[in-house]
């Protein structure tokens, strides 16, 4: 059994992954575009080139994603995605990538449980913690 997480993206999986393999040494696993498939079908032209499904691995913990169109699209709440870190420069920097068009929830700080604890929800709409542990 393995264990992954789906996310429903507003129309950009693809800038968010690329994101995240860059920032978050993930590595993509598969972008399929709707042209690609046989949902080709069932979307506008505007939207062929949006993803179907995509993967992306980060630290062997696999991210699926796809684009929803737009008038089924739901803005994402009840959960993060947890990171655990293990230096507060790591947590400080991560914040300051993520935070480029997003929205600061908790700016870095110290907590009674670590040095260094942030939350923020990233320009893709994705809610993230950073969390140092020493």
């Amino acid at each position: 059994m393995s264990l992954s997480f789906h996310i429903n993206f507003d129309g950009r999986c693809a800038e968010a992954f690329q994101f995240y393999e860059k920032n978050l040494d993930g590595v993509i696993g598969s972008l399929l575009t709707y042209k690609d498939s046989p949902a080709s079908e069932s979307v506008p032209d505007e939207w062929q080139d949006k993803i179907l499904h995509g993967s992306i691995s980060i630290d062997n913990i696999e991210l699926a994603g796809t684009d929803t169109m737009l008038h089924e699209y739901q803005k994402l709440t009840g959960f993060c995605i947890l990171i655990r870190l293990t230096s507060e420069d790591k947590v400080k920097s991560l914040f300051e990538l993520f935070k480029e068009g997003g929205e600061v929830i908790l700016p870095p700080q110290k907590t009674f449980w670590s040095p260094c604890y942030a939350i923020v929800t990233d320009r893709f709409g994705i809610p993230w913690k950073f969390n140092c542990v020493t």
